[in-house]
Parts: structure tokens; C-alpha cells; sequence
């Protein structure tokens, strides 16, 4: 289906929040109190491994203004789960796995009192063996981290035979790649604040995954999930770090032990060095081809660092289905745990880093063919209707693909794309315009070649690719509900976490399109468990396609029942002859004028129940498919740069980047997003890199003062974006996911660049010294 107009879908509608953002009237946890509330502190293990032996709180209590104090004693000795197990662990156990790791916690009237006992508990520790490197964590005889060892099962994506394409192969080219360990670096520091009414819980904090973490809470707690109310906040630039936190768990465990609300508030160093990061990784791969051109076999192990508490045993990586026209292919992810800070979901997550190397294995073959980057991507990537590789999802169907369609309900298999297929959108439209859009063939000089060298200056341009998915069905379906009012105006309920990406605002516009009524009458709320239904929240590109189809189900289903009270009880017709623009209800035929608005219908006295229908509540009548077996959305990223061959200093000059969602939902909101995505993925690509203690595995540069970001002048002022125009079958309106492809195509993008620029490939980031120290080196060995 080709791009269509609608009436408030695809309008650069601004954000809802606006105002308040730039005149700071926006609220987050930090700016957040309530009656009787204490303050606490968190007592941090100064260890990189070790064991309480005894704990001795009695000099704290003794502080006058000190209310009580934590520890592992008070705690239920319970695991809680995060989100895709970027945590597993108890809350306090006793036992320290990094340097800042919880121990426990005091309560006083004032954060400096709270921040002077913390130094009057008197400790005890049983110094235990660490390990800070992943692939020495998985060594027999490796000090373990975790009881249950340090190595995950590794999570395989394969097809074909990998062996044959190695015969086939006229030339085999093989890599390796490491990157460091990037912080989300929020500008907003989080806190939590939490309070007990009887056995109930009310949590206020900053999150992007409210419903994830109310069940985690009670999981956590030991307590029903009806028992936990979370109030999520705006988080700002979250990237993935403000989901459900092991810091929040310990507010809860606080105010349940002094029975009154407590507020832990997060310090800088604290956010960058005890929450979460994103994992340190290594990935080796071999890839051959014939002397025609034909790929023959990709080969590749990627190994992510959990860090203490994350457990996952894969990034969610869609890469391989991008270059899945190779015909045999082979990618083994393994995750292992350390004693660093826990690690987990970033931004992009595996096709930011995985995906970088995978990118670089083609264009080394691209070399070797002597085609340029934008060719062999236009030739060798997928297109719609090509079958994905990625597994997710394949061993939950049984029986074929046609026994698993015939079991479905009619409603849901009529919306079904052929599964494991993709259904819309490549990268194919997005590189053939943006290449077109940017001059690259006129750019272009060659393979480790720089289109101009002037003294120690050398600029070249590279091009590259980065896909996501669209949000995922396992653990649970996002859902939303619609309520209309009785003066017509709309509230649209749904748990997504509001950082920044414009969700709010988007949401209502496919709640407005789909009722037919002007967007300031739909209001949203994104935070309250106790009034939104479950969703994963803001996570996996997940918002617009799995929320948003949701959120259009369930403004479908209020709709239908406005008609049918509207056909019912004033035009007396069936309801599908009906519609609904601005507000008002109208006959479609017939040439009536009759214009009856929403509010009166709500305020007819209906005959069946002989009274004012007092509100409408429009839910999801049927569930949405499993976005993963046919759903991804695509990044093409262009780039211009300038390496000094002497200081080894990257500019950036010019950038375009080319993205394919599917239908635009709003291009300002989408505009930020890509150009976001692009600039984080910049500061990863160039600076960004956590540095950690070789001896304590401490975070080293946890602040802004010493973690290195892109400034306002380090990134092009006139970046340009280009979108696609594919039409989903599935997403509302046609619209898919955006938000993490753009980051994933912006590093193998700057990366090939560089090394058209010097003539060398680096691992990541790619800072000034790295590339100022391999330069040198190679200019003394020429000498």
C-alpha cells in the first residue's frame, strides 16, 4: 500500500509537553516529595567481591535524626527478575559482587545526616576472588560470581550449512572487534520515593517500564502484584537505564522497615557507576565469498559482560536478517558475568555493536570485490517478503507455518502477515535516496581512500546500515484502553515511559485519527499501574507499533460504540453507515447534512437503559500479531568527516540520516529521534567509553567531568533527515518502530568512514589517542 494522507496522522503536531519542558515546570522523581517523608542513603559494598561477616548499625542509629537502618538481615531472600533479565538477584543478600554494589540503607530527616551515618555502620567483609574480564570469567577455575556460574547457555541464530559455504568459499575474511562499555549518561539523575499504606505500596520514580516494574516490585517483595502501585515519571534521556532498578527495590524494603515514606535520591556518581551500563563486548566473525561475488557463509561468536546482575544470554540482535541473503549463517551470542556494574539493554542494543561488526565483515569483502558500500548494500541486503533469519519466536509454533495461521482467530489471522517473513520497508528505498540525497557516488574515491588530504587533514565519506525490531510479544501483550468523557473529550491510557521520544504525543494522534476528533481533546496518561494496563513500556522500538496498535485497537472499539448509540438513538440506521470527523457524527450517504457532535450523544438519554451514557471505555477487541516473526524497521546513515592524521581528532561535517518506520507519524518527533539516535551512536562510535579500576573493577570516570560526550558543536548543525515511505500492514496507519535503528547504523557508518580516511579499521570508540597511537606506530614502522 502506497503513503496515504489522514487528517492528523503525519502532521508535525508539537510535543504535548512543551511548554513545560522549557519553562522546567516538568516534573520528575527528583522533584518529587510527600507528606512525612524521610530521606535515605544507600550503604555501598567497597569491594569488587566480598561477604558480610557482621554488620554492626548500633554508632548510625545512636546519630541523632537517624530513623533506621537496612540490611540484608531485613530483607526477603527472594530473586527479581528485570526486564529481558538485565537484572537477576536478590535485593541485599550480604554478599557485594562490585565496587557499589547494595548493602543496605539508612533513613533520617536529612540527606546529610542519612550520608553521615552511612560512615558510622561499622562493616566486617570476607575478601572474595574477583574477575573483570568476560572471557576470563568463562576459564575453569574462574572465581564465580554467581552461584549459579558465570557463563549463559550462548543463544544460536543459524541456517543453512556453514561448513559447505567455507568450501564454496574462494577467499575467507576474518575479523575481530571490541567495544567498551558505554553509559546511557542521563542528564537527569533519578530518585525513588516509596511508601507503605497497611500492605500496599505506592513507588514513585522515573521510568521507562512502569508495569515491569510494579511486577517486579512484587516479585522482588514477595507481595501480590494488586498490592503495588508504581507512579512512573518522566525520565528525560533514560537509553534504556531507568527501567526497573535494584535502587528502587531498597527505598521499598526502607520505608516497609521504618513505616514511613522514604526518598532515595541518587547522587551523579552514583547513576554512572551502581545502576546499569551498556555490556562490554567482543565479537569474531569469518565471512567468504566467491570471486564473482556470491557470499558464501557468515561465522560469527559475540560475546556480551553482563557485569554482576545482568543474565542475559543474548542482545536481541537482528542483524543476520538484514544480510540474511547469505545462504548459510551462523551467529552465537554468550553472555557472562563479572564483577563490574551490572550491565544490560542500551539504545540498539546487539545491533549497535554486533550488528557494527557484521556491517565491517561485508565491507571488507566489498573491498576485496572493489564495489563501492552503497552498491553492495543495495545488492546484498533483504527486501520485503524475504525470509528472516533471527529466531525469536519459530520454536513457540507448532507444526508448520499453515497449521499455526489455521489456529488463529479469524480477526487476528485476517491482519497476519506470512510469519517469518518481512511483511514491509528494507533498506533498499533509504540508501537508493539517500545516496542520491547526498552526493555519495560524487564523494566516494575508493576503498581506504580520502576524497581530499590537505597537510595532516584527511576527509572521506562512509555509508552503512542499521535495523531493530519492532517491539517484542513475549512476556505478555502491551495493551491500552480509551475512555470518553461525557463532554466528549478523550483519555487514552497506556504504561510507555516518557524520555524524551514524544510518545505522549504520538499516541494521541492515533488515538485522535482513529476517533475522528481534534487532538486536543485526547489527553494521555503514561505512569499509573493502577489505571494503565499492562505493557512493556518504552523499550524495543516498541511504542508506536505494539502500543500504538493498542492504543488504535482499543480507540477502534470506543468508536464502534459511539456509532452504534449514535445509529441507534438518532439516525436510526446501522451504525456502519456512520462516521466521525472532528468530533462530529455524520451520516455517509444519503446526503444529509445532520451533524451530531460526540458530546450530545453522550448526553442522549438512551432507550435501552433509560439513562446518560456516562462514559464509553474502548479496550482492544482482538490481540496484535507477533511483531517479531514479520517486523523491522531500517536505518541508512551517511556521513562526512575529517581525521587529523596527526592529533588522531575526528570531526564530523556532514550527515544525513535516512530512516524507514514505515508511515510518519509525526516528522518533527521522528525527526528528533533519527538525529538523536544518530548523535548517540556518534558519541559511542568516537568518545564514549566507561574505564574501569584494573585492580577493583571500579567505575573510574562515573561523572560528566571525566565521561566524554559530544558536545553542540562536535555534531553537523545542519544534519539532514529522510524517511521512507513503506506502508505497514500490521502497525497503525501503517506506522512501525524508530527509535534504535538509527543509533546502530551511525557507528558501522563513522567506522567506515575512518577507514577510508587512514586506512585503518579501529575498535570502539575511536578516540583521538587510539587513532593518533596506530598512526604513529605505522609511521615509525614505514621509517
Amino acid at each position: 500500500m502506497g503513503k496515504q494522507e489522514f487528517n492528523i496522522v503525519g502532521k508535525p503536531i508539537p510535543v504535548k509537553d512543551a511548554r513545560e519542558k522549557v519553562t522546567g515546570s516538568l516534573k520528575y522523581a527528583v522533584d518529587f516529595e510527600v507528606q512525612g517523608m524521610v530521606h535515605g542513603k544507600i550503604l555501598r559494598c567497597p569491594h569488587p567481591h566480598a561477604r558480610v561477616t557482621r554488620i554492626d548499625a548500633s554508632r548510625a542509629l545512636a546519630l541523632p535524626g537517624v530513623i533506621g537502618v537496612l540490611t540484608h538481615e531485613d530483607a526477603p531472600q527472594l530473586e527479581w527478575h528485570g526486564c529481558w533479565f538485565n537484572y537477576r538477584g536478590k535485593i541485599i543478600d550480604g554478599v557485594g559482587r562490585f565496587v557499589g554494589d547494595e548493602l543496605g540503607a539508612v533513613a533520617a530527616v536529612s540527606p546529610a545526616i542519612a550520608e553521615k551515618a552511612l560512615g558510622l555502620i561499622d562493616v566486617e567483609y570476607e575478601l572474595l576472588p574477583a574477575v573483570f574480564d568476560a572471557e576470563e570469567a568463562m576459564q575453569p577455575g574462574a572465581p564465580q560470581v554467581r552461584d549459579d556460574g558465570n557463563a549463559r547457555e550462548p543463544v544460536v541464530t543459524e541456517w543453512g550449512d556453514v561448513e559447505a559455504g567455507r568450501r564454496d568459499a574462494d577467499e575467507i575474511i576474518e575479523t575481530t572487534m571490541v567495544f567498551g562499555s558505554q553509559q546511557m549518561a542521563s542528564i537527569g539523575r533519578n530518585a525513588c520515593i516509596a511508601e507503605w499504606n497497611g500492605d500496599r505500596l505506592t513507588l514513585w520514580t522515573s521510568s521507562q517500564t512502569p508495569s515491569e516494574l510494579r511486577d517486579a516490585l512484587a516479585q522482588g517483595l514477595g507481595v501480590p502484584q494488586s498490592k503495588v502501585r508504581v507512579q512512573a515519571f518522566p525520565t528525560g534521556s533514560s537509553f534504556g537505564l531507568w527501567w526497573s532498578n535494584n535502587f528502587m527495590m531498597v527505598t521499598a524494603l526502607l520505608a516497609k522497615k521504618i513505616r514511613r515514606p522514604v526518598k532515595i535520591e541518587l547522587d551523579n556518581e552514583e547513576c554512572f557507576g551502581t545502576v546499569k551500563r551498556r555490556h562490554k563486548e567482543r565479537t569474531r566473525g569469518s565471512i567468504g565469498f566467491t570471486k564473482k561475488g556470491d557470499i558464501t557463509f557468515i561465522d560469527v561468536k559475540h560475546i556480551i559482560d553482563n557485569g554482576a546482575y545482568g543474565y542475559k544470554n543474548e542482545v536481541g540482535f537482528f542483524c543476520c536478517d538484514n544480510w540474511g541473503t547469505v545462504p548459510n549463517g551462523h551467529y552465537s551470542v554468550q553472555g557472562v558475568s563479572t564483577n563490574l556494574v551490572t550491565a544490560g539493554c542500551m539504545r540498539g542494543v546487539g545491533d549497535v555493536t554486533l550488528g557494527t561488526c557484521v556491517e565491517r565483515m561485508h565491507d571488507m569483502v566489498a573491498e576485496r570485490l572493489d564495489i563501492d558500500p552503497l552498491t553492495f548494500r543495495i545488492k546484498k541486503q533483504m527486501r520485503e517478503g524475504d525470509r528472516l533469519r533471527s529466531a525469536m519466536g519459530q520454536d513457540a509454533v507448532m507444526g508448520d507455518v499453515d497449521q499455526y495461521l489455521a489456529q488463529l482467530p479469524e480477526e487476528l489471522r485476517a491482519r497476519m502477515p506470512k510469519p517469518f517473513h518481512l511483511s514491509s520497508g528494507s533498506t533498499h528505498d533509504i540508501l537508493v535516496r539517500g545516496g542520491k540525497e547526498f552526493q555519495f557516488a560524487e564523494r566516494w574515491k575508493g576503498w581506504g581512500k580520502p576524497y581530499s588530504v590537505s597537510r595532516r587533514k584527511s576527509r572521506a565519506v562512509g555509508v552503512a546500515t542499521g535495523i531493530h525490531c519492532c517491539g517484542v510479544e513475549f512476556e505478555g501483550n502491551t495493551n491500552a484502553m480509551v475512555r470518553i468523557n461525557p463532554d466528549g473529550s478523550v483519555k487514552l491510557h497506556c504504561a510507555v515511559g516518557r524520555q524524551g521520544q514524544g510518545s505522549e504525543t504520538t499516541l494521541s494522534q492515533v488515538a485522535a485519527e482513529t476517533l475522528g476528533i481534534p487532538i486536543a481533546m485526547v489527553e494521555i496518561e503514561t505512569g499509573d499501574t493502577d489505571s494503565c494496563p499492562w505493557s512493556h513500556g518504552s523499550i524495543a522500538s516498541n511504542t508506536m507499533y505494539r502500543t500504538g496498535f493498542a492504543a488504535w485497537a482499543a480507540s477502534l472499539d470506543a468508536r464502534r460504540q459511539i456509532l452504534e448509540i449514535a445509529g441507534r438513538n438518532i439516525f436510526d440506521c446501522d451504525p456502519s453507515g456512520l462516521d466521525i470527523q472532528d468530533g462530529m457524527v455524520f451520516q455517509k450517504s444519503h446526503g444529509s447534512n445532520r451533524l451530531v457532535s460526540i458530546t450530545e450523544i453522550m448526553h442522549l438519554i438512551r432507550n435501552d437503559a433509560l439513562g446518560q451514557q456516562s462514559s464509553i471505555v474502548g479496550r482492544p477487541a482482538f490481540a496484535m500479531p507477533p511483531s517479531t516473526t514479520f517486523a523491522r524497521h531500517f536505518a541508512a546513515h551517511f556521513v562526512d568527516l575529517e581525521v587529523d592524521l596527526e592529533t588522531g581528532e575526528i570531526k564530523l561535517l556532514d550527515y544525513l540520516a535516512a530512516q524507514d518506520s514505515g508511515t510518519v507519524v509525526n516528522p518533527q518527533v521522528l525527526k528528533n529521534q533519527v538525529i538523536g539516535g544518530a548523535i548517540c551512536g556518534a558519541g559511542f562510535a568516537l568518545y564514549e567509553e566507561l574505564v574501569f579500576d584494573e585492580t577493583s573493577g571500579k567505575v573510574r570516570n562515573a561523572g560528566f567531568l571525566d565521561y566524554k560526550l559530544l558536545r553542540t558543536p562536535d555534531f553537523p548543525a545542519n544534519a539532514k533527515a529522510l524517511f521512507g515511505e513503506s506502508y505497514d500492514p500490521v502497525g497503525p496507519f501503517g506506522a512501525r518502530g524508530a527509535g534504535e535503528a538509527p543509533i546502530a547504523a551511525a557507528v558501522p557508518a563513522i567506522c567506515q568512514a575512518v577507514y577510508n580516511a587512514t586506512g585503518h579499521w579501529f575498535d570502539i570508540p575511536m578516540t583521538p589517542e587510539r587513532i593518533a597511537m596506530k598512526l604513529s606506530a605505522q609511521k615509525q614502522a614505514a621509517l
